[in-house]
């Protein structure tokens, strides 16, 4: 799965969401049936780690407010 600028998704990236102003960071990618069962979802997505939010699971299908890719995992 890639963002909609074309890097692809992986666990660990920062990013933005709600307009770009809150930032999160991947913490799963919800791609396969396996993870949808998994996670008790319906559709693809990412599962996200944000303040003030905790855990929030964005779709892919979301286009109007996607998920704007920042940077890679600090290391």
């Amino acid at each position: 799965m890639n963002y909609l600028s074309g890097e692809i998704i992986q666990v660990g990236d920062n990013v933005l969401i709600e307009q770009q102003k809150t930032a999160g960071v991947v913490e799963f990618i919800v791609e396969t049936d396996k993870d949808m069962k998994e996670w008790n979802i319906n559709e693809q997505g990412i599962l996200l780690k944000s303040e003030p939010f905790g855990s929030v699971f964005w779709p892919f299908e979301e286009k109007n407010d996607p998920v704007v890719f920042v940077s890679r995992k600090n290391t």
